[in-house]
């Protein structure tokens, strides 16, 4: 490949991602925006009722990650008929676990939102959040199953558009149901569910047409060997995930244990950080896909110029945002909450939020990397390790000092690992 092509396809592959990572954080910095208009104990309810949200769904990350590699090396391959068997097979998967998440959160909602100590009231309408948003669960997952194979299928555009239907919908909703019709906290979470519902009818609807189109062959598939494939690279993912996710909920956890002011500060530092990371994460999604297709047609991706291509732009946004957030971090966080918030910005956090930027973007590429590579055992192992390694910073350092410093220089050393790590597996053979 020349590398004018490499850059045209990191590009196709790349903006519509990038927009649409853009458009989640993004979203949920408005509802934020909605809930601390309302008044900061429905803020903080928020905040606890996303982070065991989010539990599930990062646990379950794999119908997305594991998908678009597979489905990319299948395509690329040619082998259609396996392709469409896989997609039926996790599109039934995708809903099964969407019921059975959403079963759990409601029977144990009081337990996990306890586990962040809040008060009476916090507690009482963290739970009606969480027990009305997690109902959109299953089509967050059906959403995000369709979304993996189009992309894998390069149609990445699809996820583009359908984030942004969940964006606008939810925005608008959440405004009209918390605030026009004061239902509160309980009004942010139904718009939430309905817009995903609205969302996965349109991916699923355009993955079959696709599908339709694409179906030309009558081959017998070894279902067997599909299914086999699709929970093993899903288990090294459902591990990877389980200790990430958790590990990011004990990050809030932590700091709910401090004041309401700091769980609601690390709320919003850690949307910022999500919001600060898409640059990057989208040519690790993209890098999903044309890493698998370099591999299963050229076969040697470590000296590659795709390679070359991608640690390079990386580089550029790394720095860049280090630059940008150790300026302006302060700032953002008055404009997005309140003054009161801003003033708990001191220099130490500043900076170390924009390293955990410069230094998580490499560990970020990685991911897509060795995902694009089929080495879910390693991109599986080093963020479980990672993730070790930030519990145990992480309660080094609250010991001597309970600050949200504390727990941001527990997240970078548990990132150089990964962004150390990372790169070592990647060029093994």
């Amino acid at each position: 490949m020349s590398e004018k092509n490499i850059k045209k396809d990191v590009w196709l592959n790349s903006y519509p991602i990038l927009l649409w990572l853009i458009s989640e954080p993004l979203v949920g910095l408005i509802d934020s925006r909605i809930a601390s208009y309302l008044n900061i104990e429905v803020l903080s309810a928020v905040g606890i009722g996303e982070t065991v949200y989010f539990v599930f769904i990062w646990i379950f990350v794999f119908l997305a990650y594991g998908t678009t590699p597979y489905v990319s090396e299948l395509q690329a391959s040619n082998q259609i008929s396996k392709l469409n068997y896989f997609i039926m097979f996790g599109r039934r998967a995708s809903i099964f676990i969407g019921c059975i998440s959403c079963l759990l959160l409601v029977l144990f909602s009081d337990l996990l939102i306890s586990l962040f100590e809040p008060t009476t009231e916090v507690t009482l309408k963290a739970n009606s959040y969480l027990i009305l948003r997690s109902i959109g669960l299953p089509f967050y997952l059906l959403n995000m199953h369709s979304t993996a194979v189009l992309r894998g299928m390069k149609h990445p555009k699809i996820t583009l558009y359908s984030s942004i239907i969940v964006g606008v919908s939810n925005v608008i909703l959440s405004f009209v149901l918390a605030v026009v019709f004061d239902f509160g906290i309980q009004g942010i979470a139904i718009a939430s569910s309905i817009s995903f519902l609205i969302s996965a009818f349109y991916s699923t609807k355009v993955l079959l047409n696709k599908q339709q189109q694409d179906d030309v062959f009558d081959v017998l598939v070894d279902k067997k060997e599909v299914s086999h494939k699709f929970f093993y690279v899903g288990f090294y993912i459902f591990i990877r995930s389980m200790f990430l996710t958790i590990f990011m909920a004990y990050l809030r956890n932590r700091a709910s244990l401090m004041s309401m002011e700091e769980i609601a500060l690390q709320h919003v530092l850690l949307q910022l950080w999500s919001f600060g990371y898409v640059f990057v994460d989208a040519l690790a999604i993209a890098a999903q896909t044309l890493v698998s297709e370099y591999k299963t047609k050229f076969h040697d991706y470590r000296n590659s110029d795709l390679k070359k291509y991608l640690n390079k732009l990386t580089l550029r946004i790394s720095v860049s945002l280090f630059v940008f957030s150790s300026i302006f971090l302060d700032t953002l966080i008055t404009l997005i909450t309140d003054k009161s918030l801003g003033q708990l910005i001191d220099f130490e956090l500043r900076i170390l939020f924009g390293l955990s930027l410069l230094i998580g973007s490499f560990a970020f590429l990685w991911d897509g990397v060795l995902l694009g590579l089929d080495k879910s055992r390693e991109f599986s192992s080093l963020t479980v390790v990672s993730s070790i390694i930030g519990f145990i910073s992480c309660s080094y350092f609250l010991s001597f000092e309970n600050t949200l410093s504390s727990l941001w220089i527990g997240l970078n050393l548990s990132l150089v690992y990964r962004g150390v790590a990372g790169f070592l597996y990647q060029i093994r053979d």
